[in-house]
């Protein structure tokens, strides 16, 4: 069996983009680090700080079994920080982040190749900061996600993220958000998406993750959710420069349908990540 085509809904293949530290010159609000601005990734917050626009390219690669390449895509996401508490951004990586499936996007590889269509989704995504510690940051997070052009799917997504520093080399990122459907209620479902990010600093310009989570829809959750389990690399070329990659094993803990092995499921990702 193929495992290159969509998931259960094409939103569960969706994700987003995260920013550096905030500015906020509140009194209780610990400066994270005296590293240069885009050095020491595990200390950033969840969003960018007032005036600085984010560039964040992926370039996706499918590697199941019996599809390797098939589909290949380019995703770009767009952020900028409106204030030093609210962000907004243009994205074609959803919900899960950078464990999101190939396939969003550009899509680069033809019908033939895994791609129903060139280009078949975009998104608008808010975060709003409402804890910014030395320890901990937290911001609701939200936005209108169009899943696909024809037929025309739209959902929103609604959740709040937080980003748990324990130390200076360690930190822990979670975005759960409860993603409903806006059309089509009888074809398209309520999804649950909680992305899981373990990022470990081994030096000034390098970091190391290990990516998990889960994704499914809400009706019949237990039969059909979806958790990868995948490791990844960040490393800084300058301080305005990061790049990136990752491999997952795209479904390696959740339910299998007939006949797959929990391995089968796998992606590789390509990251660069500019900051102005």
């Amino acid at each position: 069996m193929n495992i290159h085509t969509r998931s259960i809904l094409p939103a569960l293949r969706l994700t987003t983009l995260a920013g550096a530290a905030p500015a906020i010159a509140d009194d209780d609000v610990a400066i994270l680090s005296d590293a240069p601005d885009g050095q020491l990734a595990v200390r950033r917050g969840l969003q960018a700080p007032e005036g600085m626009l984010t560039a964040r390219v992926t370039l996706a690669m499918n590697l199941s079994a019996d599809a390797v390449g098939e589909p290949i895509s380019l995703a770009p996401d767009i952020a900028y920080g409106v204030s030093d508490r609210l962000q907004v951004s243009l994205i074609h990586d959803g919900p899960m982040r950078w464990q999101a499936r190939p396939g969003l996007g550009l899509c680069l590889t033809g019908s033939d190749g895994g791609c129903p269509r060139v280009y078949d989704n975009v998104g608008l995504d808010v975060m709003y900061g409402l804890v910014f510690g030395s320890q901990l940051h937290v911001s609701a997070h939200g936005g209108l996600l169009l899943t696909s052009f024809d037929p025309v799917a739209t959902m929103l997504p609604i959740g709040v993220a937080a980003k748990l520093h324990l130390g200076d080399a360690m930190a822990v990122t979670v975005d759960p958000q409860l993603g409903f459907a806006l059309s089509d209620r009888d074809v398209n479902a309520d999804v649950l998406f909680l992305p899981i990010d373990v990022s470990f600093q081994v030096g000034v310009p390098t970091t190391l993750k290990l990516l998990t989570g889960v994704v499914g829809p809400l009706d019949g959750f237990g039969d059909a959710y979806q958790a990868p389990l995948g490791v990844g690399v960040v490393h800084n070329v300058t301080e305005h420069i990061d790049v990136g990659a990752r491999f997952s094993f795209d479904n390696l803990l959740g339910q299998q349908p007939p006949g797959v092995d929990a391995a089968d499921a796998r992606s590789l990702a390509l990251l660069l990540n500019l900051r102005s």
